[in-house]
């Protein structure tokens, strides 16, 4: 039986789809990039730290360097919310995200502080950084985004959680 040139071209797809296919399924490739060592430094840090403050610095430090290191800027979110969960009363986690956030990954940084914002308590204990939330949210309304009905809500907001 003679093989006509539509059996010849469904052959050579084949071949390529099946090349296709290893090349993404072999071990290593396209995979997760081994995090740098300064990073994985700070995350052992982070494991040995006793206290939550201790904890939740080393996995700040963490998530600025990995996104210095590699611009890996969903490792870098997990180390900032497992630092705000660490230590949920620590303003400055807070602060650190939005400034490594804000200008290149706007839209990640709303999300994670409308987040933040939900999962806080509202009471005295937590109002630094719940202040810190809604001033990053103004910001990143006022500059980034730019909707100022947004960023004139989280002012007010804001002022809620001021320190009288």
């Amino acid at each position: 039986m003679a093989i006509g040139w539509q059996e010849a071209v469904l052959a050579g797809v084949a071949v390529l789809f099946l090349g296709f296919l290893l090349v993404k399924m072999w071990p290593g490739a396209g995979g997760r990039l081994a995090l740098s060592a300064d990073v994985r430094a700070a995350r052992e840090r982070a494991h040995a730290a006793v206290t939550p403050r201790a904890r939740a610095e080393a996995l700040v430090e963490a998530g600025r360097l990995s996104v210095r290191s590699g611009g890996r800027w969903t490792a870098a979110a997990g180390f900032f919310l497992r630092a705000m969960n660490a230590d949920p009363t620590w303003p400055d986690a807070v602060r650190q995200l939005v400034s490594t956030f804000k200008m290149r990954r706007p839209r990640l940084l709303e999300k994670m502080l409308w987040r933040r914002l939900g999962h806080l308590p509202w009471d005295a204990e937590h109002r630094a950084a719940l202040h810190e939330v809604a001033t990053g949210l103004t910001r990143l309304y006022e500059r980034e985004l730019r909707d100022r009905s947004r960023a004139d809500a989280m002012r007010k907001v804001g002022r809620t959680f001021e320190a009288s």
